[in-house]
């Protein structure tokens, strides 16, 4: 469990500065397959597959197959799936939304499940029911937590999620 700390921190404060697009794919890659090791999901979530979705960058879906090729979380194998548009949305235990599909987000767990981690990329992700928001600082790719959004859909999370949060939004 120790190392999946210190590569969570390390992928938390990776600098991006000179680094192509595609770095910051692979940042964002890596903090959501390493989010998943930091929320437990309800009993009756941990059977099939363990669903990543991503709505709205094909590069990041690319990244994220790459990351997480022939990995589970826990038992379960892990599937990522790509959504074009919001009525091709699906149940999954965690969705990425990027930014321009952020409309969205109020509406998502209609599609995904009540029992989702939602993360996006959007300014206004949390006020909108998200549990984390991603955002660049400084050439760093960093996020903001919900407490509140996570708890709401009956996800647990370990404290380190909180404590390597640049903000904490709690109830």
């Amino acid at each position: 469990m120790k190392r999946f700390f210190i590569l969570f921190f390390t992928l938390l404060t990776i600098n991006l500065t000179g680094f192509a697009q595609s770095s910051l794919y692979e940042a964002e890659a890596g903090m959501i397959y390493n989010f998943t090791k930091f929320f437990d999901w309800p009993q009756t979530e941990k059977s099939d597959d363990f669903i990543i979705g991503i709505f709205g960058s094909k590069d990041l879906y690319k990244e994220m197959v790459t990351v997480t090729k022939d990995k589970k979380n826990v038992t379960q194998n892990i599937v990522v799936k790509y959504f074009y548009n919001f009525n091709n949305i699906s149940k999954c235990h965690v969705i990425f939304v990027t930014s321009s599909k952020s409309i969205h987000l109020r509406e998502i767990y209609k599609k995904t499940g009540v029992h989702c981690l939602i993360i996006s990329d959007s300014m206004t992700a949390i006020e909108k029911g998200a549990a984390i928001q991603f955002f660049l600082e400084n050439k760093r790719l960093k996020y903001d937590f919900s407490q509140e959004n996570a708890l709401k859909h009956g996800l647990k999370f370990h404290s380190k999620v909180s404590e390597m949060a640049n903000k904490t939004y709690s109830y």
